[in-house]
């Protein structure tokens, strides 16, 4: 029996949190696009021409298509006034134990600005990468960025700045940070005082600000009065760091280098798909991407670039409109004395609060974050066992996500309504007690391990401290939870993606403790009825998974051509076969790995005979041959035309190309150009080559014999799983 009177505003209040919860999602948006703008403005609209030139078709490295690219760049730039450059090095870069190696042509352009002594010559860099992958014509990823940086370049030309600004155009991000590696090998880092990059996970969704290095307060101060929407958080950066993620700014970072790195997230089924294209393309985050483009230059091009190296920042927004930051050591003081500010709140209510039940809320609030947690990973994974196709789509997403967002989020909800049942033994104030004993235990942990999280605990349990006197101000806690925990919870979803959807229920219920006081005065069969909710919801979405014309299922053929055996193959890295697939693979095909072959293929595959196409392959071609204390043996390695990628595995040798000197026995040779390579051995050893020539797509005779794909498939987006595409291997000995 509750000491406290129940609350008869318990429901009208828990109604005001659910609409400041609402409205902190619904504000999670990008600005609405503008067509036209004054002169020093960026506008979409004219970004959009230049992203129509861009997103034609794919145009990976090494293609025609990537230098069509990168004419319209020079072009364009020039003609904007700025000083051009194309920078062509070649680069060599390690993927596990493969080494890829391609020539990079970086686009260069520099504003310079009018008084480029205030930081002792250091100029700002923005980057983006005008490389697409090969499946898809790139107007997000990363066309957006690089139609929005050259609009900003032009904003710039009208009313420019101090210091001067370089728009570098990198080559070969989709291949690993190709471009950005040599031009960081060509410059380094120190004539930049900051790095802007600029990326997209997908087709829409407002700008976030997702990482940064070390003494980034300063840039976030800049950052925050950028644009109409400084979207960030500190715990993004805390979470990015520590996962094996890359993009161009990674490089930079690595290098020493301070900056920011920005992206838009949503869609994710239009990344890295044929369906990246202008249509496809939120341009609502075209304009965000340009928009916070023109502030930092403007906030950046102006002040001493030599200053922007300072203390660390935590930082949050609120409602997407207000940045607020402030330095992790006055995070770590302010949680120390917010925790030692609780410990005497509970000193002080002695009399009215039992330490043993207080002690137990705070169990019954961390083991309700864990239950959730744990039920959230299980339905999940029964949803996954039930649906087994959900394993065609890029990170297993449905496209009707928000079924699961909904179900998984009442489920954490009845969690919460099961654990006011044990509770019903302490007062309100002793459960609010409990669940800020825990959320000051997080607090501290987090502000001295990982600071950019604190600020989920803080502001909270701040607020939560003048509860303890009145129960009026129970709200309080919720209150600023609700502020700022929905559109992260949202984000993580969307980031890390329903199989991970454990991760956001998490978070959500550690907010959610604090609404404890708060559900204790519902009736109880709430429970129930939340459960009872979750479930269809849950059951609903699973229902509704299905391929359809508007949602397509991603499948994938591969014919491999082997020159040196004879032998052709079906191959398919789908989790099944579907109609499409079984017309060659049957409904039964062998299962099979070839990674040791081919390390492309990093995925178990489908096999089935294919009959043999006599496609061309690619060729070894001996260029000279000395023998003495080594033997040296030059040679060519001529793709086929088509290729976008060639294989080359050594069976032996110390080799290079150019000056470049290569450690890998297996290679990945980017684009159609020949390559020379000189391998040098023991007297007398032979060496054997094989190539693989990686083509985009079926070749036409291929596609004829599958047919047409039907209306509700669409090809494989590159980095899902291996995508359509010819391998044509070919085997000589030098």
């Amino acid at each position: 029996m509750i000491e406290d009177a129940r609350s008869r505003w318990s429901p009208v209040l828990l109604a005001v949190l659910a609409a400041v919860a609402a409205l902190a999602v619904l504000a999670f948006r990008p600005p609405a696009p503008v067509a036209d703008a004054p002169a020093d403005a960026f506008a979409a609209g004219r970004a959009e021409v230049h992203l129509r030139e861009i997103a034609q078709r794919p145009h990976p490295i090494g293609s025609a298509d990537n230098e069509r690219v990168r004419d319209h760049l020079v072009r364009t730039a020039r003609e904007l006034g700025a000083e051009v450059t194309v920078e062509s090095d070649d680069v060599v870069h390690r993927w596990r134990d493969v080494e890829r190696v391609a020539t990079a042509h970086n686009v260069v352009a520099r504003v310079r600005g009018s008084d480029p002594a205030l930081s002792g010559g250091k100029a700002l860099l923005l980057v983006a990468h005008h490389d697409s992958v090969p499946t898809g014509p790139g107007a997000a990823d990363d066309g957006a960025a690089v139609a929005a940086m050259l609009e900003t370049l032009r904003a710039l030309t009208a009313s420019g700045v101090r210091n001067d600004v370089v728009f570098l155009f990198t080559d070969g991000e989709e291949a690993g940070t190709l471009g950005a590696e040599a031009f960081v090998r060509r410059h380094g880092v120190g004539e930049y005082g900051a790095v802007l990059n600029w990326e997209a996970r997908g087709s829409g969704g407002p700008v976030w600000m997702f990482q940064t290095g070390p003494g980034n307060g300063p840039l976030v101060d800049a950052f925050a009065g950028a644009s109409s929407r400084p979207i960030a958080n500190s715990l993004a950066y805390e979470v990015y760091r520590r996962m094996p993620n890359y993009s161009d700014f990674s490089v930079f970072l690595d290098a020493g280098a301070r900056g920011l790195n920005s992206a838009f997230i949503e869609h994710v089924h239009d990344y890295h798909s044929p369906y990246d294209d202008l249509e496809r393309l939120d341009r609502g985050s075209l304009q965000h991407h340009g928009e916070t483009m023109v502030g930092l230059v403007r906030a950046l091009g102006d002040r001493d670039l030599r200053t922007v190296d300072g203390s660390s920042a935590v930082y949050f927004d609120l409602f997407s409109r207000v940045l607020v930051h402030y330095p992790v050591w006055f995070a770590v003081v302010l949680a120390l004395l917010t925790a030692l500010g609780l410990g005497v709140a509970l000193f002080v209510h002695r009399g009215r609060l039992a330490w043993r039940r207080v002690l137990f809320a705070a169990a019954v609030s961390a083991g309700a974050v864990v239950v959730a947690g744990g039920a959230a990973f299980g339905v999940w994974a029964l949803v996954a066992a039930v649906r087994p196709e959900l394993g065609f789509l890029a990170l297993s997403e449905p496209y009707e996500r928000g079924w699961f967002v909904a179900g998984f989020l009442l489920l954490g909800l009845t969690v919460l309504l099961a654990a006011v049942r044990p509770l019903r033994r302490c007062t309100r104030t002793e459960a609010l007690a409990g669940a800020l004993v825990l959320t000051a235990v997080l607090l501290v942990a987090s502000a001295l391990v990982v600071p950019g999280a604190s600020f989920l605990f803080q502001w909270p349990l701040l607020l939560g401290l003048p509860a303890l006197w009145s129960p009026r101000l129970f709200v309080l806690p919720p209150l600023a939870a609700a502020v700022v925990h929905p559109p992260l919870v949202g984000t993580l979803l969307v980031a890390l993606g329903m199989p991970l959807a454990a991760a956001g229920v998490v978070f959500a219920l550690l907010a959610g403790v604090l609404l404890l006081p708060l559900l204790i005065d519902l009736p109880r069969f709430s429970a129930p009825v939340a459960a009872a909710l979750a479930v269809a919801l849950v059951a609903v979405g699973v229902v509704r998974v299905d391929f359809t014309e508007a949602e397509q299922r991603p499948n994938s053929l591969i014919y491999l051509q082997d020159d040196e055996t004879g032998e052709s193959s079906w191959l398919s890295a789908d989790p099944q076969p579907d109609e499409w697939t079984s017309r060659v693979l049957g409904d039964d095909p062998e299962r099979v790995a070839l990674t040791d072959e081919y390390p492309m293929l990093t995925t178990g595959l489908m096999r089935a005979d294919a009959p043999d196409l006599d496609l061309p392959a690619p060729t070894a071609e001996v260029l000279g041959s000395t023998t003495g204390e080594r033997r040296t043996v030059t040679f060519r390695v001529t793709p086929t035309p088509s290729a976008w990628r060639t294989q080359v595995t050594l069976s032996a040798g110390d080799c290079r190309t150019g000056d470049l000197d290569l450690g890998a026995r297996v290679l990945e040779l980017y684009g159609s150009a020949p390559r020379d390579l000189v391998c040098e051995l023991d007297p007398g050893a032979p060496l054997t080559v094989a190539l693989a020539d990686h083509s985009t797509g079926l070749p036409p005779r291929a596609a004829a014999l599958v047919g047409p794909r039907p209306g509700d498939t669409m090809p494989v987006q590159s980095g899902n799983r291996a995508f359509d595409a010819a391998l044509v291997r070919a085997v000589f000995r030098l």
